[in-house]
């Protein structure tokens, strides 16, 4: 062996020593393979592909830990503390533009990256074109719509008119499903991923601006619905604002966003366009959602009950027909669950408390009778769940410091006479609509009329309830009204009287639209038997009468308060509600003419009626241009009137002169901005002016849709 051959002990490594493992992993141990404790994995499991597990015996006083282990789990630990502290300059930087108030379209790079991601549930306009073609992508996103909808209404219009064999057939009259295909629309609208990209969660208007929108809410839609107590609420955001926002709860934020939204989207226009004041609530309403979207599916609170509530009524106002049904679902879940519903759940509770969560819990019956009448749908909450006393004025609660104490104590009874109302419209659902379950056949023509009949006698007991200040008007004690400027008390008490009159109106149209249903699909009808036709006649007449007059007096006296040029313009409330009873209304008067105008009922006192009635489109039509200027809905709404009305009212049948022709309307659909109809038909999306594809191809046939429709 030469010198060459020989190792180099000076040089090479020394020969590789066991290096003990205080701990090897269970894999090895348990084939007793040599482990060299590599965290988190060691090489042999590495290499086999096995599951890793170091298990220390429970002996173990001392474990050995590798240091490349150590350095990591540092390494995690300072990147956390680089985090937290990235976040602590954030949250300084947010407050600080929260207290000076940034415009509400200002958004800078910084503060986009600091943008919460807003839930897909503030959407763009959804499927659901509420007077226009109902379309829907997948099975999914059908959606049921009831007997006491407007789409089961328009359908029996409809067919009577195809009895007559020159229109389209448009299927079931009785509701259902409602699926139709919708052209793609040629505006270029912001994505829902657009919209998320530009609202800063956290900010808000200045203090005045946001006072401001505060008091316009606790002195309209928070008396209407008193279910937040003013002081406590406005307590509440003086302390937040002292302490720089820097406390809050994203609950309340969010909540104070939606009245912030809700203030903004029922403000009296004084020369603002409708599309702005709907873009400015939205931005709040997004806010909101983008604050509490996370905390929906988790517990709740009544914060978050209300703010779920006050969703649900924001979003009868917007084209986003289905996140208003599932919102309410969730509002009536997470109700159920704190138990405002409960008698029980409540006593553990101040009195305070305990009567807030009452006005809550009944403001979500409310929405509830609401949207189950204009959707044609079940009610989630049924009528043996409410079972709570009526909300009532507690003398230890302070005035609600935006109206005086006649006027706030004055809220209670109207709130409670709505409930009581509704509990009749319950009723009304129940008896004639079949709980809108759409399963049961018409009923016939002697027990609908035996349950007209009861119903009037408990809407004539609600009547005689109410208070002096809550009495029943009309178009003509409206028009005596003197037009000086009256008190805070004077003006709310006729506000109330305008609203409760018109729900009161519109219920009672609502009850007797079964007997003109009948009317209708008998009307023209060959294969009808005489003996039902005779019986309708006999004892229909008059329930007839009144569910034309009841839609007569709405259409009158929402056309009063609109002609008005002083104060009485403000005695309406929230537009979207004058917008339905207007339309539902029209569309009664509508379906009276059809009827009147049968050659079965041509005699001179039928003519006269029909006259009379003619005339209520039109002023419907008027009244609706005067509602709220640039409203797209509204304007969608007006056109419609006119075209239906001239597809369903024959113009040739005149009984010998009798009846003269319909009346123009004046409304001019090249007024319009074509961009709003180059989209679905009318695209509408409120679920209270349903009407589905076939409706508007059996208009469209007529010729009589404005030309830059599109089918």
């Amino acid at each position: 062996m030469t010198p060459s051959d020989e190792p180099d002990h000076a040089t090479s490594a020394p020969a590789s020593k066991r290096r003990r493992v205080a701990v090897a992993c269970d894999a090895c141990r348990a084939r007793k393979s040599r482990c060299d404790g590599t965290r988190p994995r060691c090489s042999l499991c590495s290499d086999l592909g096995f599951e890793c597990v170091y298990t220390p015996p429970t002996t173990a006083t001392n474990v050995i830990v590798q240091k490349d282990y150590l350095h990591g789990l540092e390494d995690r630990v300072k990147k956390l503390e680089e985090s937290l502290l990235s976040v602590r300059d954030d949250i300084v930087g947010l407050t600080a533009r929260v207290d000076q108030g940034p415009g509400l379209g200002s958004s800078s790079d910084d503060e986009r990256r600091r943008i919460a991601s807003v839930p897909d549930l503030i959407g763009t306009e959804d499927s659901v074109d509420a007077m226009g073609a109902m379309t829907f992508a997948d099975e999914e996103d059908s959606g049921f719509f009831g007997p006491s909808s407007n789409i089961a209404f328009l359908r029996n219009l409809s067919r009577a008119v195809i009895q007559q064999g020159y229109l389209l057939s448009p299927g079931a009259a009785e509701g259902g499903f409602v699926s139709a295909s919708r052209a793609p629309s040629p505006l270029h609208r912001p994505t829902a991923q657009d919209q998320r990209s530009q609202v800063n969660i956290f900010a808000l208007p200045t203090q005045s601006e946001t006072l401001a929108l505060i008091r316009s809410y606790f002195s309209n839609t928070g008396l209407l619905f008193p279910y937040i107590y003013p002081p406590m609420f406005l307590d509440t955001y003086h302390q937040m604002a002292r302490e720089n926002f820097t406390k809050v709860r994203k609950t309340w934020l969010g909540l104070l966003n939606m009245i912030l939204a809700m203030s903004t989207i029922t403000s009296e226009p004084n020369g603002t366009k409708a599309d702005s004041r709907i873009a400015e609530s939205d931005v709040f309403y997004q806010r909101g959602l983008g604050l509490c979207g996370g905390e929906l599916l988790r517990g709740t609170t009544l914060e978050v009950v209300q703010f779920l509530l006050l969703m649900g009524q924001y979003l009868q106002g917007t084209q986003k027909s289905v996140q208003a049904w599932t919102v309410h679902g969730l509002a009536v879940k997470a109700a159920l669950q704190l138990g405002l519903h409960s008698v029980h759940a409540s006593r553990t509770f101040n009195p305070l408390e305990q009567e807030t969560r009452k006005r809550t819990w009944y403001g979500c019956v409310v929405l509830d009778r609401t949207l189950s009448m204009t959707f044609g749908r079940p009610a989630a909450i049924p009528d043996s769940y409410v079972k709570l006393e009526l909300p009532c004025k507690r003398q230890f609660e302070k005035s609600s410091a935006f109206v005086d104490d006649e006027t706030s104590y004055l809220s209670v009874p109207f709130f409670n006479a709505t409930i009581t109302l509704y509990k009749n419209l319950w009723s009304v659902i129940d008896s004639l609509y079949g709980q809108n379950i759409g399963c049961d056949p018409p009923l016939p023509v002697s027990e609908t009329v035996s349950h007209i009949f009861n119903m009037e006698q408990s809407l004539f007991q609600w009547e005689r309830s109410l208070p002096p200040s809550l009495l029943m008007i009309n178009k003509t004690t409206l028009h005596d009204v003197p037009q000086e400027k009256l008190s805070d008390f004077q003006y709310f008490s006729w506000k109330f009287r305008v609203i409760l009159t018109l729900r009161y109106l519109n219920l009672r149209v609502l009850l007797h639209r079964p007997i003109l249903v009948k009317f209708i699909t008998t009307s023209r009808s060959p294969n009808q038997d005489p003996q039902d036709v005779k019986l309708l006649h006999q004892i229909g007449m008059n329930s007839l009468e009144i569910c034309t007059a009841s839609a007569m007096e709405i259409i009158d006296i929402i056309h009063q308060v609109l002609s008005d040029p002083g104060w009485k313009q403000t005695l309406l409330g929230a537009w979207w509600f004058s917008l339905y009873y207007t339309f539902n209304a029209a569309l009664v008067a509508i379906g009276a003419i059809w009827v009147y105008q049968d050659t079965a009922l041509g005699n001179t006192s039928m003519a006269e009626k029909a006259k009379k009635v003619r005339e209520y489109p039109s002023r419907a039509v008027a009244a609706l241009a005067k509602l709220d200027d640039g409203n797209r809905l509204i304007d969608r709404c007006r056109v419609f009137l006119e075209q239906f009305t001239k597809a369903l009212v024959d113009p040739e049948t005149d009984h010998n002169g009798t009846i003269p022709p319909l009346p123009s309307m004046g409304i001019n659909s090249g007024s319009l901005p074509s961009a709003d109809f180059g989209f679905s038909p009318l695209g509408m999306e409120l679920g209270e002016f349903m009407m589905d594809d076939d409706l508007m191809a059996m208009i469209d046939k007529q010729g009589l849709l404005p030309a830059d429709t599109v089918l």
